[in-house]
């Protein structure tokens, strides 16, 4: 039986991500698009980065380097990178 606590398509990491970027870091949906860079368009400091990398962790089950954080320039980024460390 799958653990129904990672998500099983593209779509299901979308949206838990953007509930981690709303309800974890205060951002309005409005200002995220794919293409949103993480800290010049959404104002994501270093605190930011590690309340996400916490949600992440807990919400999709998925670690982050820091390194691979730090890479992650978009949402898009951060979206591929979420979604070639889940397991399916």
């Amino acid at each position: 039986m799958p653990d129904s606590t990672i998500p099983d398509s593209t779509d299901s990491i979308r949206t838990e991500l953007h509930r981690i970027l709303e309800d974890d870091l205060d951002l309005s949906l409005t200002d995220v698009a794919p293409s949103a860079r993480l800290v010049d368009d959404l104002g994501i400091d270093s605190v930011a980065f590690a309340i996400g990398v916490v949600a992440i962790e807990e919400r999709l089950g998925v670690r982050l380097t820091e390194k691979e954080i730090a890479d992650a320039v978009s949402v898009a980024d951060l979206e591929q990178l979420i979604r070639s460390k889940v397991i399916t």
